[in-house]
């Protein structure tokens, strides 16, 4: 523990080292040392450049200084070493005041505090090439912006990682020991507060944004009046504000959205925030207690330092746009149903095995490509035709295809990780987690059943009127031998078709939003030539790219990429084949009905028969695995909390563990189920 305080007077001289160690109770170690000699270097009468090096200097004693013994973070024994010196020693109190006050009366912070960690409008291009100079290439000073000497402190993510609730207290005794050195800050943070507010109401007011809400003016949004309020109005203008971006939302399921109106979002949803961070910090009467509005603006402000350095930052910022560009509108179309009653369990189940019986004709028309011995190109055309021609007739029958995730399921996650705050949303996802994964296990148990039955009797059929089966020897013993999970790719073809079926559930989803938001169903309903050719027909064409079109276009990419996937890798020498659990359970049973089990070996029909449960395993998981990815990265969800989901969707399984299979008791508070128009 340290000692009780030893004080000295005012206008003493700095202690020496040893009573400077006595005062702090530091026997040990070179931080004692190394903070007096840090302290005894502030100047108030010397040079802006002199002091910034100084405070640097004592920033970088804190956050990466010498090591100390401690069972906590470093940073923090630094931290109270720090605070107990200004509180204990006027020299040192005394000095610190006066350079702080100095440095902050010579610089401005309304970029460190306006700008840094929030949305630019640079592009891509223009921050990777800026990043890449900033790198390379020597800065010019910039003395008199304080973002540079904050940023000189914190260099790494990892030096901020201290800044949690136990540093609070610290915190606070190091801005009293202060004093009024800070009030220079004051003028930048309400100059960035204005600034800020100017910047979202521009983005509020742009035409994307004002026609997908309901305010009829420009003066009635509170975008607009929050550039004019007072700071002890604006609380209740940014809660306003979300009301406002809340039916913003719920206006893009009409509307449809673009990378254009998510970045908006994403500004106006940022800068709220970052304005309700400064707030506290604006008025001279708003007395700050220990709370955690200190730790919160550091800990913000020093991800943005480190981030406007980090080209992994900035990738991850953008793919964080384009993922909330994918799950923003949630869309109404897709073949999978997410259902919640044993009504709606089983009629999954007779859909996925109407599917099951067609697609067998896929499996056999695959067969006869495959003979054909086309060149490669012509293959894969070819059987882009069959997959994609057997998913639209799927589609238009109004069969399911097992483990095909559509931008629904993102979503339907991301939509409950939005209504939802703190940690328990994710609890939340668990009830859904578990209709998903039953809803998949059904449309699975469909297809499979079905398409082994109906392969089955067909090779009855074919053997008792030609005399031999449809699969040559030959062919069926590769056809098991390709489903042995350790003798063949299976594993990692089935993970690859997991992200080929994600993949068309985004053209899916990209395409609906398109047709939505270029407003194409209402532009051809009124065409100026409806009525030459026929209104009722232009309605009905309307309706369709209005419900079925995005089905139709995710059905046929389905089908380009588990044509021409193949053909391409082989193209390029690497052995790359799909394996869809329908499919291969259909080639599977026409092989062993060929061979017979025991021309077929029992071995290797149980480890082609497990590969096809590992093959149905990984398109489902793969594909949701992704979705979520997408839904909680979207939303931006904490990284530590979801590294906890798993976790939750366990506890979920050890606690109902039938419910990730079958619909439990009706349950008249769970939401309706997504259904296909």
């Amino acid at each position: 523990m340290i000692d009780e305080a030893v004080a000295t007077s005012p206008g003493e001289s700095f202690p020496d080292a040893g009573e400077f160690n006595r005062i702090l109770g530091a026997t040990e170690g070179k931080a004692g040392p190394r903070l007096r000699t840090i302290l005894v270097a502030l100047a108030p009468g010397a040079g802006l450049s002199e002091q910034l090096a100084s405070l640097e200097k004592l920033g970088r004693f804190i956050v990466a200084g010498p090591a100390v013994e401690t069972a906590g973070h470093e940073a923090l024994v630094r931290l109270q070493m720090v605070v107990e010196a200004l509180e204990k020693i006027t020299a040192a109190r005394e000095r610190f005041q006066g350079v702080v006050h100095s440095v902050l009366s010579q610089t401005r912070a309304i970029k460190l505090f306006g700008e840094v960690g929030l949305p630019n409008d640079r592009g891509l291009l223009a921050e990777t090439t800026d990043r890449l100079a900033r790198k390379f290439l020597p800065e010019p000073p910039e003395p008199h912006e304080l973002w540079r000497l904050a940023g000189s402190i914190v260099r790494r993510v990892d030096e901020i990682a201290w800044l949690g609730p136990s540093a609070d207290l610290l915190l606070h005794r190091l801005a009293a020991a202060g004093g009024n050195a800070w009030e220079p800050l004051r003028a930048s943070i309400t100059d960035a507060i204005s600034m800020i507010a100017t910047r979202i109401a521009a983005a509020g007011m742009s035409g994307q944004f004002r026609t997908r809400t309901a305010v009829t003016g420009v003066r009635d949004s509170p975008l607009y009046h929050l550039t004019r309020a007072g700071h002890a109005e604006m609380p209740a203008l940014i809660e306003a504000s979300r009301r406002h971006l809340d039916r913003v939302r719920l206006a893009l399921e009409a509307t449809g959205v673009s990378i254009d109106v998510v970045y908006s979002l994403d500004t106006i949803e940022r800068g709220l925030a970052r304005i309700e961070m400064l707030l506290p910090f604006a008025e001279r009467d708003d007395a700050l207690e220990p709370t955690y509005e200190i730790r919160a603006l550091l800990a913000e402000v020093g991800r943005g330092l480190v981030g406007a350095r980090s080209f992994r930052q900035l990738m991850s910022d953008n793919f964080r746009l384009l993922a909330r560009k994918v799950i923003e509108r949630a869309g109404k179309t897709g073949e999978h149903y997410v259902t919640s009653s044993k009504r709606e369990y089983w009629k999954m189940m007779s859909s996925a095995a109407g599917g099951g019986v067609l697609l067998l004709g896929t499996a056999v028309a695959r067969f006869f490509v495959m003979w054909g011995h086309w060149p490669l190109f012509v293959d894969g055309v070819l059987s882009s035709a069959v997959y994609a021609g057997s998913f639209v007739l799927l589609q238009l029958l109004g069969f399911t295809l097992a483990a095909k995730q559509p931008a629904m399921t993102a979503a339907a996650l991301a939509g409950t990780v939005r209504d939802k705050a703190g940690p328990e949303r994710l609890e939340e996802l668990g009830p859904l987690i578990a209709r998903i994964a039953r809803s998949q296990f059904a449309a699975a148990v469909g297809n499979v059943v079905a398409v082994v039955a109906i392969a089955l009797g067909v090779d009855f059929l074919i053997q008792s009127v030609r005399g031999s089966p449809f699969l040559d020897e030959q062919t069926a013993r590769a056809v098991i031998a390709s489903y042995d999970p350790l003798g063949s790719g299976t594993i990692i073809f089935a993970a690859l078709t997991g992200v080929l079926l994600w993949m068309s559930s985004l053209v899916a989803g990209w395409v609906e939003n398109w047709i939505v938001y270029r407003r194409l169903p209402e532009a051809i309903e009124h065409h100026r030539h409806a009525s030459r050719i026929s209104k009722a027909g232009m309605v009905r064409l309307a309706r369709f790219l209005e419900h079925r079109a995005a089905d139709f276009v995710g059905s046929v990419s389905l089908g380009i990429l588990f044509g021409m996937l193949p053909v391409f890798a082989e193209f390029f020498g690497v052995p790359l084949d799909v394996r869809h659990v329908t499919l291969a359970s259909g080639s599977l049973s026409l092989s062993i009905s060929s061979l017979g089990i025991d021309g077929a070996g029992l071995g290797n029909v149980i480890w082609a028969s497990a590969g096809i449960v590992i093959v149905g395993l990984l398109n489902f998981s793969v594909s949701f695995a992704l979705a979520l990815v997408v839904a909680l990265r979207a939303r931006d969800v904490p990284r530590g909390e979801r590294r906890k989901l798993p976790l939750a969707v366990l506890r979920r399984f050890l606690k109902h563990p039938f419910a990730f299979f079958y619909p439990p008791k009706d349950d008249p508070n769970l939401p309706p189920a997504h259904h296909q128009d």
